[in-house]
């Protein structure tokens, strides 16, 4: 594998996704009994429970207890800045690979992702920002990456593919014959204010049921965090290498 340029994830590597999904689901709740007082906390958290286990891959997230769960997600979004929790290292991991690399943004991210990059500093580093809310195509359809690739006149061998899910990220990568490399995220982030402890509790346990579900694409590189693939690329250089069926790389 020859790297030369890099597609990278958001959620999950540059910053948590878990405080957008809990400040989502304290505002359905909220919504919900308020239009059924007699809903009760145990059958909200049931009915989250089912959600996440049955949502097919890649589904928006305001399905549960329509229309509050679309109107939750409004709000989400409205104070998306807010709620942004960048990964410890990452955005420094960033700018060191972009130094070294073409680096552009390839993510299922709404609109105000953008925002998000701007105040980061990440924008300006990156030749280009793909979000799905904006091009019409989510992962892991691989053609929301293809789409990216040919904008930018990329070869798939010679681009990495950094993301945090291998279904919605290294598959689809190593289908367009792209090398992929999956971040395995630690669990820095802090709850946002607000948030009922059962419903945090509930769903710290569905996120540690669908990581042990998760499995790992085959061909992929298992690393910590964004910073660690700036060590396998220097030990790899820029020679032939390929990794071993979820082979893990630490520093």
């Amino acid at each position: 594998m020859t790297a030369r340029t890099l597609a990278i994830d958001v959620g999950g590597v540059l910053y948590y996704d878990e405080p957008f999904d809990l400040a989502w689901l304290q505002g359905v709740w909220e919504l919900a009994q308020a239009d059924d007082p007699d809903l009760t906390m145990d059958a909200f958290l049931q009915a989250m429970r089912d959600f996440y286990q049955n949502r097919e891959p890649g589904s928006p997230p305001p399905s549960l207890f329509p229309p509050h769960g679309t109107n939750s997600w409004q709000r989400v979004r409205e104070r998306w800045t807010s709620l942004i929790q960048p990964i410890r290292g990452a955005v420094d991991a960033l700018t060191q690979l972009a130094g070294e690399y073409e680096v552009c943004i390839v993510a299922n991210q709404p609109p105000e992702c953008l925002a998000s990059l701007r105040d980061l500093g990440v924008e300006h580093q990156v030749q280009l920002v793909v979000l799905d809310s904006l091009v019409g195509y989510a992962k892991p359809d691989p053609r929301l990456f293809q789409w990216a690739l040919d904008q930018l006149g990329w070869r798939p061998e010679h681009t990495v593919v950094i993301g945090d899910r291998p279904d919605h990220d290294a598959t689809p990568a190593l289908a367009l014959g792209c090398s992929a490399a999956i971040v395995d995220v630690d669990s820095g982030w802090s709850t946002p204010t607000g948030i009922a402890p059962e419903i945090v509790d509930a769903y710290r346990q569905l996120r540690a049921q669908r990581s042990h579900r998760a499995g790992r694409s085959a061909g992929h590189w298992a690393i910590a965090s964004l910073g660690d693939l700036a060590h396998v690329l220097r030990t790899i250089g820029r020679e032939e290498h390929s990794p071993r069926p979820g082979q893990e790389v630490r520093p």
